[in-house]
């Protein structure tokens, strides 16, 4: 675990961003593609679009989304950047990525061979790809750096909390010497 000093300026840095994304306002993402504005309480990370209430029960219960991993938008605006900014679906063709491409080390729609990779032998299923990575040591150490620095930052919101009690009990003691 990395110590106090060499950690407190990313995490302060990390307090502040939490703080600002409490202060974003997402709005439904299909309530908005009919003219309405619906404030979303949830973000699809396989639609890969925001939902309020009543989209959420709907998507809930439809037999293609049911299953689909959702999470609050306050967590969706917790994640790092790049990781807002990864998608499942391909930019040139707007259509979901099925497959990847070991030769570019990329993944593919189904479009993106028959343009980009014809050429390519290794192509492979995104989802045995995706089931290597999440069993791969990398990924079990970033889950365990990931705990360390939520360890860290919990000790540095403490050391926090105890600097401003004993700032307001120091200030309250000047106040009151000289208080005469």
């Amino acid at each position: 675990m990395r110590t106090f000093k060499s950690t407190n300026i990313q995490n302060l840095s990390e307090i502040k961003r939490e703080n600002m994304a409490s202060l974003v306002t997402d709005y439904c993402t299909l309530c908005n593609d009919d003219g309405t504005s619906t404030e979303a309480v949830r973000w699809c990370v396989e639609c890969e679009v925001f939902l309020c209430i009543d989209c959420e029960k709907h998507h809930k219960k439809l037999r293609m989304s049911k299953a689909h991993n959702t999470m609050s938008t306050g967590d969706y605006h917790n994640l790092p950047k790049f990781m807002q900014e990864i998608s499942s679906q391909c930019r040139d063709h707007k259509k979901k990525y099925e497959l990847y491409c070991s030769f570019h080390a990329c993944p593919c729609c189904v479009t993106c061979i028959t343009d980009k990779h014809k050429k390519c032998q290794e192509m492979k299923p995104l989802s045995d790809i995706l089931k290597q990575v999440k069993s791969s040591a990398s990924v079990q150490l970033f889950e365990k750096d990931l705990k360390d620095v939520k360890e860290n930052l919990e000790e540095i919101i403490k050391y926090l909390k105890r600097r401003i009690n004993t700032s307001t009990v120091q200030k309250q003691k000047l106040l009151n010497k000289f208080d005469l």
